[in-house]
């Protein structure tokens, strides 16, 4: 650049999962998850596909 300003901006992500397939499991999980939740809304199967998906990314999460 020879005249004006150059703006730069720096980022990166960092999952919780560090196993892609474990990381694959969760997202497909979520997906079902949302799908049922907007096909009918908080059933049993929800509750029960969430309490999943949160003990899964409690025990393969890095905090």
């Amino acid at each position: 650049v020879t005249e004006g300003i150059r703006l730069v901006a720096v980022a990166w992500v960092q999952s919780l999962v560090r196993d892609p397939q474990d990381r694959e499991i969760l997202f497909d999980l979520d997906t079902v998850r949302r799908a049922i939740f907007h096909k009918d809304g908080k059933t049993t199967e929800f509750d029960l596909i969430s309490k999943s998906y949160s003990n899964l990314l409690r025990k393969w999460g890095d905090v």
